[in-house]
């Protein structure tokens, strides 16, 4: 037989065929399967927000944001992406494009972000707040964020652990 490649897959120069081929597929799939756990991690300077990958796949990525008490991100979007923020300890408060609470949300609360939903968020409450963020990317090479008016005199203010490679 002749050797292939590409789709079909090949073993032993062997064309790969029905449940060998389902297999390998699977195979490799699970390769990228990720474990993941996260603890507030010592030494983050005061006033700073932290931000740190939990898991990266080809469209979901999921991280935790530690936001400093008194801590507000500007009015953005994200042409590229969806958001999943939910509250793990402390609190936030979501607002819309007017600057009209959308919520202010505790432990296990939360809010979806559509794709070019515009929003900005802040922390609340006396203790910083972390938050979990599940973003899915539509990888149709759609900018990333796009802030809208005058960037929050903090918002540049942050430290990314984990994740040298932020786009946020």
């Amino acid at each position: 037989m002749a050797e292939t490649g590409g789709a079909r897959g090949t073993k032993k120069g062997l064309t790969t065929r029905g449940a060998e081929k389902k297999e390998a597929f699977f195979g490799r799939v699970e390769k990228k399967i990720q474990i993941f756990s996260f603890a507030r991690p010592d030494g983050i300077p005061d006033g700073l927000r932290g931000k740190f990958r939990l898991c990266k796949g080809e469209i979901l990525r999921g991280s935790v944001e530690i936001l400093p008490k008194g801590f507000a991100n500007s009015l953005h979007y994200h042409p590229a992406s969806e958001g999943f923020w939910m509250v793990l300890s402390g609190q936030a408060r979501f607002y819309d494009h007017d600057s009209k609470p959308l919520g202010e949300f505790g432990p296990l609360e939360g809010v979806l972000i559509p794709r070019n939903g515009r929003y900005w968020f802040a922390q609340a409450g006396d203790e910083e707040t972390h938050l979990l963020q599940v973003r899915g990317d539509a990888n149709d090479g759609s900018k990333g964020r796009v802030d809208v008016g005058e960037v929050h005199a903090n918002y540049g203010k942050k430290r990314i652990y984990d994740l040298p490679d932020a786009q946020q």
